[in-house]
C-alpha cells in the first residue's frame, strides 16, 4: 500500500510550500521518508525503488487484451 502513500505524499508536497522547503533541505532519500512518516504517510524505500517496474506492469495489464 506504500505506493499509494507516495502518491498521497507527493500530492501534499505539491500543495504545501512549507513541505516543499523542508524537502528541498533533504540530503538523502531516507530524509524524505522520515518527513513523510512523521506526517503520517505510509512510505517505504523499496516501493519507491520498484515504482517504475510496478508502473510498467500496471500499464501492460491496462493495455492487455487478456481478459
Amino acid at each position: 500500500m506504500s505506493r499509494e502513500g507516495w502518491k498521497d505524499f507527493l500530492h501534499a508536497a505539491e500543495r504545501s510550500p512549507a513541505l516543499q522547503r523542508e524537502l528541498n533541505a533533504c540530503k538523502e532519500t531516507q530524509d524524505i521518508i522520515q518527513i513523510g512518516k512523521r506526517l503520517g504517510f505510509a512510505l517505504c524505500l523499496d516501493d519507491l525503488n520498484h515504482d517504475a517496474q510496478a508502473e510498467a506492469i500496471g500499464k501492460w495489464f491496462e493495455q492487455s487484451t487478456i481478459q
